[in-house]
């Protein structure tokens, strides 16, 4: 049996569902990686896998599997995010100004489910080139978020849609230099798609351009009609783009005794620049005597379709590993993640039109994910797995956006493994995620800000997340 054609169709099919949906996760990093792996909430995967799906978190654990081996599986996602108790208001603006600014946005106070369902594919075959040097090939999503918000948000003017997708093609090698050592290395081919998308309040825009010119000074009558106490002329900006970027990761396994293996990996971090087009939408409902000025301050802020670059950054992860065979139908795990997401300081999209530098502060913090997992073997056949992990939320309060209303979480995880012949397995697990309430309080300060014509936001998110995943391990 030529198992090759059949891998081929797995990959296409992993490569398009990975490139159609991704999510956000803590952070919007996505550990749903490995069905398997997740009935113990991923204890003790950098140091040894229940399938060949341990690969992408440590590439060294390859030396522990022999034979021509191939995992497909998926990960249903079904996440929520609830924004509850929310105000926004205009910035204040001083001088004769004054009346008009700090006006209400308008909008309801709360926003129903704005987090997308998703199907993460993850795809694993391995050759063994010889007893001890082990070569694998893995598809996956390892970042992605999405946040869709209705047009009449009372936040639109910060956040719309929030798409990223990437997909992961990775090389993997793996070597055991001696009996109880092993090393390993992965070459990743990343392509990352973006898109972003909010409202943008064009009245107050024209309004303040209008009302503070000096050169020449226009009457009340050409600006009142744009003030915030008259009518709101919102506009819409999206952003898309792609690119493609190389990264890597590395790893070694450590098995003292036959009972006892550590692991220690890393995987480096990628900064890929995407590049696309910004495209506005108008508002209609300008009047006809007022339009010629619109257009002005409209054209004059460069606020036109064009191209559009923007540098997402994308963190390392240190990850260590423990597995212990405690008894030959007992086993424990524990595994601690360290990812660099201090790295992302603010989300900065430069334009080619001459328009001003679109910039989110986020300053984000490192963030540690630690999990305790068991594993009892029932049979030959069956084995019943369960972990609880603690997962910190990257977003300081005070930075947290309506794009990524992340916060810290508890995961309790269960599954199970069935061997349906010497050469068929069955894996399933299911997680429900616990998140911490996230508060939301940006403030649109002075014109300098970023956030001055996004508006002062506060308001209260309540999130939780529900994961189904299932693979077959197969053995050739």
């Amino acid at each position: 049996m030529n198992p090759l054609p059949r891998l081929t169709l797995l990959l296409a099919a992993a490569a398009f569902l990975a490139s159609n949906g991704p999510l956000q996760a803590s952070g919007f990093q996505l550990r749903e990686q490995s069905p398997s792996a997740q009935g113990n909430a991923f204890a003790g995967v950098s140091a040894r896998g229940f399938d060949i799906g341990s690969m992408y978190f440590n590439p060294a654990t390859l030396t522990a599997f022999d034979g021509f081996q191939v995992v497909t599986g998926l990960s249903f996602v079904a996440p929520v995010a609830e924004l509850s108790g929310a105000t926004a208001t205009r910035a204040t603006l001083g001088g004769p100004l004054a009346p008009f600014g700090g006006t209400t946005i308008a909008g309801a106070a709360s926003h129903g489910d704005a987090a997308n369902n998703a199907i993460l594919p993850n795809l694993y075959a391995m050759w063994s080139v010889s007893k001890d040097f082990k070569l694998g090939l893995s598809v996956n999503a390892p970042f992605g978020l999405v946040t869709d918000y209705d047009a009449d948000f009372i936040g639109r003017y910060h956040a719309l849609k929030s798409d990223l997708k990437t997909v992961d093609v990775a090389v993997n090698a793996a070597y055991r230099v001696h009996p109880k050592f092993s090393v390993g290395a992965s070459l990743v081919y990343r392509t990352v798609e973006a898109e972003l998308s909010n409202a943008v309040d064009m009245g107050q825009i024209a309004f303040l351009g209008l009302a503070s010119s000096t050169n020449p000074v226009y009457p009340s009558s050409i600006w009142l009609p744009f003030s915030p106490t008259a009518a709101s002329f919102d506009g819409k900006a999206t952003i898309q783009g792609d690119t493609h970027v190389l990264g890597y990761k590395a790893g070694l396994t450590f098995q003292p005794t036959e009972a006892f293996t550590l692991g220690l990996s890393y995987h480096g971090a990628t900064k890929p620049k995407v590049e696309g087009t910004v495209t506005y939408r108008y508002p209609t409902d300008v009047p006809v005597a007022s339009q010629p000025y619109f257009n002005a301050v409209v054209n004059g802020a460069h606020l036109v379709d064009g191209g559009a670059t923007a540098e997402v950054e994308l963190p390392d992860t240190l990850s260590l590993g423990l597995a212990w065979d405690v008894t030959p139908t007992l086993a424990l795990a524990l595994e601690a993640s360290r990812t660099g997401w201090s790295s992302f300081k603010e989300l900065r999209v430069a334009f080619d039109s001459g328009q001003a530098d679109s910039v989110t502060h986020e300053n984000w913090r490192d963030t540690w994910y630690c999990a305790l997992g068991a594993t009892w073997k029932l049979s030959e056949a069956l084995s019943l797995r369960a972990g609880v992990a603690t997962d910190q939320g990257a977003v300081k309060e005070v930075y947290r956006t309506p794009r990524i209303p992340d916060g810290d979480r508890t995961w309790f995880s269960t599954g199970l493994g069935y061997r349906l012949s010497d050469r068929l397995t069955f894996d399933v697990a299911y997680t429900h995620i616990l998140v911490k309430d996230g508060k939301l309080a940006l403030q649109a300060g002075t014109p300098g800000n970023p956030d001055f014509f996004r508006g002062d936001l506060t308001g209260t998110y309540r999130n939780r997340i529900n994961i189904l995943a299932a693979s077959l391990r197969m053995s050739f």
